[in-house]
């Protein structure tokens, strides 16, 4: 999906109800990217592409912090590399993006440790699908040869609408062409 420089990717696990990949930063972190099955669309399976740190110790995968090594470009095109591998193996299907920073619970577990002190709106909600999202419409025109993409809007009781670039979105929902 990018076409840009990545880390080298390792299929960990794959089967009907999720897929994994994982790589090394040159920091040792380990980072895991899994494309789990949240839901049935019509006849169409719907994955969520998770991304994280995974804590070696606890076997278990770190979604909700930051760790700025200066390599996040390499990092966000890495996990992107895993879209068309994907619908490479699964056409039909589709996937689903957010960020684990978007739900409505967010601000106030965020307030317990953030030292920017929001006072009405937290800034740092939303935060990651607005970096995909700068992605996808950085580079809107070229994807949507391949794909289809849907937006599902900040508001609340809103449904999927068509994808238009530099609207503020919750979650992104992806198709590949036929």
């Amino acid at each position: 999906m990018t076409g840009n420089p990545t880390y080298e990717l390792q299929n960990l696990d794959s089967n009907e109800e999720h897929f994994q990949y994982a790589f090394v930063t040159p920091s040792g972190n380990w980072k895991i990217v899994e494309h789990s099955f949240v839901e049935k669309r019509g006849e169409r399976r719907v994955y969520n592409l998770g991304f994280g740190d995974f804590n070696i110790e606890t076997g278990e995968l770190v979604d909700d912090e930051v760790f700025n090594n200066g390599d996040a470009r390499l990092i966000l095109n890495t996990v992107l590399s895993t879209v068309p591998l994907f619908f490479k193996n699964n056409p039909e299907n589709a996937l689903i993006v957010q960020g684990s920073d978007s739900s409505d619970e967010f601000p106030e577990k965020c307030q317990n440790s953030c030292r920017k002190k929001c006072e009405k709106v937290c800034k740092k909600q939303h935060q990651r699908i607005r970096i995909y999202c700068n992605f996808l419409d950085k580079n809107f025109g070229k994807l949507i040869k391949e794909y289809i993409f849907f937006g599902l809007p900040l508001s609340k009781g809103s449904d999927f609408e068509q994808y238009v670039p530099y609207n503020s979105y919750r979650t992104v929902l992806i198709y590949k062409k036929k």
